[in-house]
């Protein structure tokens, strides 16, 4: 029997419109999830939104799809994708671990008050 893949959701921000760097970060999330094994379920995206916590209706979606019961984790390329201020990438994380999801970070580590908020959470192997 095969063994059931991950259900991961992704997730992209971009502080403006920028059609083919949103492509390309699209397209980087899909290999890494398919390199991975990972079901990649959707990619939420949110464009031309502040990096605080107002306004973010994809991050919204995000939220709401890992509430599934297959949803293993949400899936970042850097943490600039949820935000350049530790407290802000905090208070995303806990939305995110809420909902019983990890959060993956392809590059780069979550800041320290965020990185508590993953301690037991499911592990993927860099």
């Amino acid at each position: 029997m095969t063994p059931i893949p991950p259900l991961v959701f992704g997730y992209i921000h971009s502080v403006r419109e920028h059609p083919e760097r949103l492509a390309e970060a699209k397209q980087r999330l899909e290999l890494w999830c398919a390199r991975e094994s990972w079901h990649l379920g959707a990619t939420f995206t949110d464009v031309g939104s502040p990096l605080d916590l107002g306004g973010r209706v994809g991050f919204g979606g995000l939220v709401q799809a890992l509430s599934l019961p297959r949803a293993t984790a949400a899936v970042v390329l850097e943490v600039c994708h949820l935000s350049s201020r530790p407290d802000v990438v905090a208070t995303l994380v806990d939305k995110i671990r809420r909902t019983g999801a990890a959060v993956w970070v392809r590059a780069g580590e979550l800041p320290e008050n965020a990185l508590k908020l993953t301690a037991g959470q499911a592990t993927w192997a860099r």
